[in-house]
């Protein structure tokens, strides 16, 4: 089980906790208002806090299903701080695989956002290099897609070759997975004790805990093992023939 998963806290800004409980609570519209009158223009100074911001906005965003807006300020808030973190606990497992997702498709996006905010400002240069032709474009844009994506979890590969309705069921499915069975190793450990063992009170609930741990990484690997069987042996069309799928 690979792949980028955020999962420690930000830090707190108390700028940003009115909009963030407005999102915990459930109050999007009010978290949108007070996040984008945060944003634009930007009224925040602290990278970590505008990165925040972002990934709040874009929560926000994804949660009323305006995924175009959600995809630009998760790009926005990787820019201004690429080691970012998720809490798990404020951000559903859906919105934890989407922003993994985002953050494979767009690393290049992502670099150059990053390194153009680290780069003073220049006076204007006009490029000198020939700009392609349309044909070029075109033999660019027909290119076939590696099907080595297909090996990347959470639907990025089905992603990649237009197929969002399969990415976006192995995104959220594998997220949770991923999640619950994380969340629940986790808390079997912190049942133990110095010496290694539980006690006789907690070892019902470990035993469950490591039940669900067990289901939920079997649960993820059954799902990947999936994902990469149905890119490369039951989708046999060439990928630079297929159009997007829904």
């Amino acid at each position: 089980m690979t792949g980028l998963l955020l999962t420690l806290v930000l830090a707190a800004s108390p700028s940003l906790e009115p909009a963030r409980e407005a999102y915990q609570s459930g109050e999007l519209p009010r978290a949108r208002s007070l996040l984008e009158a945060l944003l634009q223009p930007l009224q925040l100074t602290d990278p970590t806090e505008e990165a925040e911001a972002h990934l709040l906005l874009a929560a926000t965003y994804h949660a009323q299903e305006d995924t175009e807006r959600a995809e630009a300020e998760v790009v926005r808030a990787l820019a201004a701080n690429p080691d970012v973190k998720l809490d798990p606990l404020v951000y559903p497992p859906d919105f934890v695989a989407y922003v993994e997702r985002v953050h494979v498709l767009h690393q290049q996006r992502i670099s150059e956002l990053s390194a153009g905010r680290r780069t003073p400002a220049v006076a204007p240069w006009h490029s000198t290099t020939p700009q392609p032709s349309p044909a070029q474009v075109a033999r660019i844009a027909d290119r076939p897609v590696s099907r080595g994506w297909y090996l990347v979890p959470f639907g990025v590969g089905h992603f990649k070759h237009g197929q969002r309705t399969k990415g976006t069921f192995l995104a959220v499915t594998q997220g949770v997975a991923f999640t619950v069975s994380a969340a629940s190793l986790g808390a079997a450990l912190a049942l133990r004790g110095p010496d290694g063992l539980y006690s006789a009170g907690d070892a019902s609930a470990a035993r469950g805990l490591n039940v669900t741990y067990l289901v939920g990484a079997y649960a993820f690997a059954a799902l990947y093992a999936y994902g990469v069987l149905d890119g490369w042996l039951l989708d046999p069309e060439p990928p630079a023939s297929r159009g997007p799928q829904g």
